[in-house]
C-alpha cells in the first residue's frame, strides 16, 4: 500500500465502520517565527510525528467527538469542518505521537488531517490550495491569526521557505540534514505570544521592524546555505536568530540553557522554535541520535527528524 493510501483513505475495521482517516505531520521552524506573521519569510520542515484523524459511523446519530469538551475550540473546529463538508452521523477520534502545545504544529496537523479525512469521506477531489485554505480557517479557531506556515508544512510534508499569503517553496538539499527537537518546558498560548509581539510592534515599530528585517536576512541566507549543504553556516544563523528572539522577550532561562547545552554537545546551531515563552528548542547536527544520547535527557522529551536530499 502506498504512503498516500496509508495516510488518507477509507476502510472497514472489526466492530466499526471507518468512513475515512488521514494523517498530517507536525512541523519545526528553523527561522522566522513571529516575523512570518508580519510578511517575512520562515523556514520550516515536517516532523515524523503527527496527528491522525479517524471518522467512523455513529450509530447513535449526530456528531460525537472523542475526548473533547463539547464547548471547546477543538469541538467548534471539528463541527465547523464537518458542516462545511455536509457530513453528519459520525464519530471523530484523534491519535498520534506529536506533543501538544509546545510549538510543534499540533493544531495545524489536526486541521490538515481533519480536512483530508472529510474530503476523503465525501469523495471530493479538491485542489491542494483549497484544502490548505480550509485547514487555515480551522486553525483560526485555535490561534486567531495564524501565518499559514504550520498547516502548509503539514500539507506539503517538505522543508520549505514560506511567506504569508503565498504557497511555500521547497528547499532542495544536496545531502540529508538531521535535527533534534527538545521539549524543554510547557509554554503559554500561541495566540497570546503572537498578540504580545503585535503589541510591541505597535508601540515600538522601528525596533521590531529592525529585528524582523535581520531575521528575514538570516532566513534568506540560510536557504542558500541549505541548498549548498553548508550546514555549519546554517547553524550559526540559527544561533543569531535565537538572539533576536531573546530581544523580543520570547525566550526563557530554561530555553537558553537548553540551547547552550546543545551547542556544547556538538550541535551546529540551536534556537527556540515556535511561539516561545517555553516549549521546544531545535538543533541541527551531524548525528541526531548521538547528540540525543549525550544530553542525558528523558528520551520522551526528544524528537528526531531527517530531511533527505532532494537530488
Amino acid at each position: 500500500m502506498s504512503q498516500e493510501h496509508q495516510e488518507q483513505g477509507c476502510e472497514r475495521t472489526e466492530g466499526a465502520e471507518v468512513v475515512a482517516h488521514a494523517f498530517a505531520p507536525g512541523k519545526v521552524i528553523l527561522f522566522g517565527e513571529h516575523a512570518v506573521v508580519f510578511g517575512h519569510p520562515a523556514i520550516a520542515g515536517p516532523l515524523e510525528e503527527g496527528v491522525r484523524v479517524t471518522l467512523e459511523k455513529n450509530a447513535s446519530g449526530g456528531i460525537a467527538i472523542e475526548g473533547c469538551d463539547e464547548v471547546s475550540a477543538l469541538a467548534r473546529a471539528v463541527r465547523r469542518c464537518l458542516h462545511e463538508f455536509r457530513l453528519t452521523d459520525l464519530k471523530v477520534s484523534f491519535s498520534g505521537d506529536l506533543p501538544r502545545s509546545v510549538g510543534l504544529g499540533s493544531s495545524a496537523a489536526l486541521a490538515v488531517a481533519l480536512v483530508r479525512a472529510c474530503a476523503a469521506a465525501t469523495g471530493l477531489m479538491m485542489r491542494p490550495q483549497g484544502l490548505i485554505e480550509r485547514a487555515h480557517e480551522i486553525e483560526r479557531e485555535f490561534h486567531g491569526n495564524p501565518s499559514g506556515v504550520d498547516h502548509s508544512v503539514a500539507f506539503e510534508k517538505k522543508l520549505m521557505r514560506f511567506v504569508r499569503g503565498q504557497r511555500g517553496q521547497q528547499i532542495f538539499l544536496v545531502k540529508p540534514l538531521e535535527a533534534l527537537i527538545w521539549v524543554v518546558a510547557p509554554r503559554g498560548s500561541t495566540r497570546e505570544h503572537v498578540a504580545s509581539v503585535g503589541e510591541l510592534a505597535a508601540t515600538n515599530p522601528k525596533r521590531v521592524e529592525k529585528i524582523f528585517c535581520a531575521i528575514h536576512a538570516l532566513a534568506d541566507s540560510a536557504v542558500e546555505s541549505l541548498e549548498r549543504g553548508d550546514y555549519e553556516r546554517v547553524g550559526h544563523a540559527m544561533d543569531e536568530n535565537h538572539r533576536w528572539l531573546q530581544e523580543l522577550g520570547l525566550s526563557t532561562p530554561e530555553i537558553d540553557d537548553a540551547c547552550e547545552r546543545l551547542r556544547a554537545a556538538g550541535a551546529w546551531g540551536a534556537k527556540l522554535t515556535g511561539a516561545g515563552g517555553g516549549g521546544a528548542v531545535v538543533a541541527i547536527c551531524e548525528d541526531a541520535s548521538a547528540l540525543a544520547r549525550s544530553l542525558a535527557v528523558d528520551p520522551a522529551r526528544l524528537l528526531m527528524t531527517r530531511w533527505s536530499s532532494s537530488a
